[in-house]
């Protein structure tokens, strides 16, 4: 099976694939800031960078990119057709954050769900969700994002509080053709993992 992963730089991206697609390959060297990379796209709006190791050719493409992983989570409340979403920096999304030290993912994911909407009863994994990746500047750093994803499934009280520290403007229950007809109003990788939810 081909192995493929995106990498956004908001609407823009870089394939890495050890099957070739119907994109420009990257030329030249590997970009040492997010700077250097969003020069590239005002050339090309996307590129591949075609290998037998797309992963390990990933890491090594943004090796002058702070790596941070984060884990989060499309919440579904127990048997009803409603999701969890916020509204953060003008888009849709969904609650993530960073993963602690010594925490594992759905650990994280469930800590930040509770934290990000105030919702404290209890969470199931139902099934681990493809990966996203994005790059982005933040405090004159580049960052180099893998944000690992779940759908789960919540039982308890449904009051709901925005965490406003974090950015987090709302947070609200939407049924699902609600929101798949709004990922116009989510980030680009959000978008594409959702699209054939």
């Amino acid at each position: 099976m081909p192995q493929k992963y995106k990498v956004f730089l908001e609407t823009n991206y870089i394939i890495f694939t050890d099957k070739a697609e119907d994109l420009p390959h990257w030329q030249g060297s590997v970009p040492l800031s997010y700077d250097a990379l969003s020069e590239k796209f005002k050339e090309v709006a996307s590129f591949q960078v075609v290998t037998n190791d797309p992963e390990t050719t990933m890491h090594s493409f943004f090796k002058g990119f702070k790596f941070i992983q984060t884990a989060g989570a499309l919440v579904q409340q127990a048997n009803e057709d409603a999701y969890l979403w916020i509204h953060r920096f003008d888009h849709l999304d969904l609650p993530k954050g960073k993963i602690e030290k010594g925490e594992g993912t759905i650990e994280a994911a469930i800590r930040e769900v509770q934290e990000e909407t105030g919702l404290n009863g209890s969470f199931e994994c139902l099934a681990e969700l493809t990966p996203t990746f994005h790059v982005y500047a933040f405090k004159n750093r580049s960052v180099f994002k893998q944000n690992h994803w779940f759908h789960m499934c919540y039982q308890g009280s449904l009051e709901l509080k925005p965490q406003a520290e974090e950015g987090i403007e709302a947070v609200f229950w939407l049924a699902q053709t609600q929101w798949k007809n709004r990922l116009n109003e989510t980030y680009p990788g959000i978008a594409e993992l959702l699209a054939s939810f």
